[in-house]
């Protein structure tokens, strides 16, 4: 008769395929002797899979979307709004379909002037820069940007700070409330 392996030193091996069911939870059990439970949604997240977000409508972010990257796809551009600014939250927004009718915009909440940074573009040998100074509005401009044009925000919890990328001049602009 084998012997067999004491529970806490079984292992699993999967060589092609673990089919978990929706609600399915994984439980690890950590250095410390505590355990943890991660669910499939929690996977996911860790996965990547979730990072990018394809936006086609107006809408207002929170500080649970953090982390996530945005592609800007619609023929009717739109305004993204960002959530009051805590220690941490980043987001990234890139163009995938250039603005055609009308520009995108992101904004702050309440239209604080609280947006600081530069936004750099390629189009000439020196590249040229534009600086944001309490600004409460990012524009990716209307027949000026163009796919792949960029800006990622991150906040110190106070402001939020910007570094963007465009390929033409003005493509990516910044205003203040006034």
């Amino acid at each position: 008769m084998p012997l067999r392996q004491p529970q806490s030193t079984r292992r699993m091996f999967v060589s092609e395929l673990l089919q978990l069911g929706p609600n399915a939870k994984l439980r690890v059990k950590n250095p410390d002797g505590t355990t943890s439970e991660i669910s499939i949604n929690e996977l996911l997240e860790l996965d990547g899979a979730t990072k990018y977000v394809e936006l086609t409508a107006a809408s207002t972010l929170t500080a649970a979307d953090s982390g996530k990257v945005y592609l800007l796809n619609s023929a009717t551009e739109f305004a993204t709004t960002l959530p009051l600014p805590a220690i941490g939250l980043n987001f990234e927004f890139i163009v995938k379909a250039a603005p055609a009718s009308a520009s995108y915009t992101v904004l702050t909440s309440a239209s604080a002037n609280i947006i600081h940074g530069v936004v750099t573009t390629g189009e000439d040998a020196a590249g040229s820069v534009a600086t944001a100074a309490a600004a409460d509005t990012i524009t990716f401009v209307d027949a000026k940007a163009i796919i792949g044009d960029r800006v990622k925000v991150e906040s110190d919890g106070t402001n939020w700070y910007i570094t963007g990328f465009c390929a033409v001049q003005d493509g990516i602009t910044t205003t203040q409330a006034t």
